[in-house]
């Protein structure tokens, strides 16, 4: 019996990189699609700032709404909801007229997203053994780096002319996230662990009371906040600037960076694994990642690339590791683990909403890339300063 669990934790990982990779591939293609966008309906980069920025802002009502709801009826029903929220609202982006029209279903499709977040660490926590944790973690969050590449590689120069325009194309991502989110539903199971039962048992607000008390989750929601400041507006920006600066083949090149941000997902969690360290990896990457950024706004050819992987190696390591350390912290544990992400959702996600936003506006003002570039950097480097009083989780 218990061989039968151990086996089914990978099918679990599967079903989870399939539901986030085509989630993220329905957000992502948009800033890919842009150029195409414009054409139908004007957009000035606030307002592209402002349909990125969206999805994360939506975080600030949902997640913890959502990681809550989450450990009181299980990873199965609560993600499966969310998958559903981000396929209709996704096949509803082929249908607006307006940036008011977009800027609404790019919100709805964040709402779905602040719900899967909370329930990957905590569906992988039920399922894989402590040692194993950071790797699945990365091996899982892979999937967000190959949808970005993907999207961004595909969407402009394969999918739009295969399926008939961008708006076909949405329509089409939008199916495809359903036909994943019917999969999780009809073969993922929730497995009790010790405390799980406890918490399901539990009123939500006490739960809420006993994450509110853990001073590392709230040090870890201001380095993520930092982070997706960052990481969404450069999301956001850097096919646009790629472009506007004549830079051929701008998704293909930010696809290089996301590509490079899968390998390290692993890799990252592999080698915290072994070193049984989680604090060094999330101070180090963060500024590796902020420094990156400031040469993207100006590097061409083969430099460009250099720092594109360098860049994408400091993203990709971050997420398994940010994922890993609340599971690990006893306070929290599998158990409250999707209440905790909730929260840390919330106040993270909501600085990622303002990232794009402020970034286009600096940018709009100094008729410049540079101010906003500038601007990312200084956020990631300041994440650093919130990881250096994490208590360290990692074990030898």
């Amino acid at each position: 019996m218990e061989e039968q669990k151990s086996t089914f934790r990978w099918l679990v990982l599967v079903l989870l990189f399939l539901n986030i990779f085509f989630a993220v591939l329905c957000m992502q293609c948009i800033p890919a699609l842009f150029t195409e966008i414009v054409e139908q309906i004007p957009l000035t980069k606030v307002q592209m700032g402002t349909v990125m920025g969206v999805l994360t802002f939506a975080s600030l009502f949902f997640a913890p709404i959502g990681g809550a709801v989450s450990d009181k009826i299980g990873s199965r029903w609560a993600l499966g909801a969310s998958v559903l929220i981000i396929a209709v609202a996704g096949a509803l982006r082929a249908y607006v007229e307006s940036a008011n029209g977009l800027i609404v279903c790019m919100f709805f499709i964040g709402a779905g997203m602040a719900v899967i977040g909370p329930n990957m660490p905590k569906a992988l926590g039920m399922w894989f053994p402590r040692k194993e944790l950071a790797l699945a973690n990365g091996l899982c969050i892979s999937g967000m780096g190959i949808g970005g590449a993907v999207a961004m590689a595909t969407a402009t120069s394969f999918m739009s002319p295969a399926f008939g325009g961008w708006r076909n194309t949405l329509l089409v991502i939008g199916i495809a996230v359903l036909g994943m989110g019917i999969l999780w539903v009809f073969i993922y199971r929730d497995r009790e662990k010790e405390g799980a039962a406890e918490v399901k048992k539990q009123n939500m607000k006490d739960n809420f009371k006993k994450v509110l008390k853990v001073k590392d989750l709230w040090l870890l929601s201001g380095f993520y906040g930092l982070n997706m400041v960052g990481m969404m507006a450069l999301i956001t920006f850097l096919p646009v600037s790629l472009e506007e600066r004549g830079v051929e083949q701008a998704g293909e090149l930010v696809a290089i960076m996301l590509g490079t941000t899968v390998i390290f997902n692993v890799l990252g969690g592999i080698l915290s694994d072994k070193l049984g360290k989680r604090k060094p990896f999330l101070i180090i990457s963060s500024v590796i990642f902020g420094l990156g950024i400031l040469t993207l706004a100006t590097l061409k050819g083969i430099p460009l690339v250099i720092a594109l992987v360098i860049t994408g190696a400091a993203l990709g390591t971050i997420a398994p590791i940010l994922m890993t350390i609340p599971v690990e912290l006893e306070e929290i544990g599998p158990g409250l683990s999707a209440t905790a992400f909730g929260l840390i959702f919330m106040v993270g996600n909501t600085g990622g909403a303002f990232g794009p936003i402020l970034s286009g506006k600096l940018m709009d003002l100094a008729n410049s890339h540079w101010a906003g570039f500038i601007f990312m950097a200084v956020a990631l480097i300041m994440a650093a300063g919130f990881a250096v009083p994490l208590r360290e989780t990692g074990k030898k």
